[in-house]
């Protein structure tokens, strides 16, 4: 897909971004269900993830950001406030 709307010499970079993009996502998503942040800022995505998955399955689709929720209108109203589940 990378050779056919970019150039040859572009399409590399573009599918190495997209990779580590994609990896990067994938490892943040396994600590938020695995990891036990202390505090912090990860700990706020910890929290927001899992009210994705326990309370409001149809909002709060981001992963590291609530930006795009709130482009989207997806930020939840609600958020869990035990994240030791």
């Amino acid at each position: 897909m990378f050779k056919l709307l970019s150039s040859p010499s572009t399409a590399p970079a573009l599918f190495g971004g997209g990779l580590l993009g994609y990896v990067t996502y994938d490892c943040t998503h396994y600590y938020l269900h695995h990891g036990k942040p202390s505090k912090g800022y990860g700990q706020i995505l910890k929290r927001y993830h899992l009210n994705h998955h326990f309370k409001v399955q149809n909002k709060g689709f981001g992963i590291t950001s609530s930006i795009w929720d709130h482009v989207f209108g997806t930020f939840p109203a609600t958020q869990v406030s035990d994240i030791s589940r």
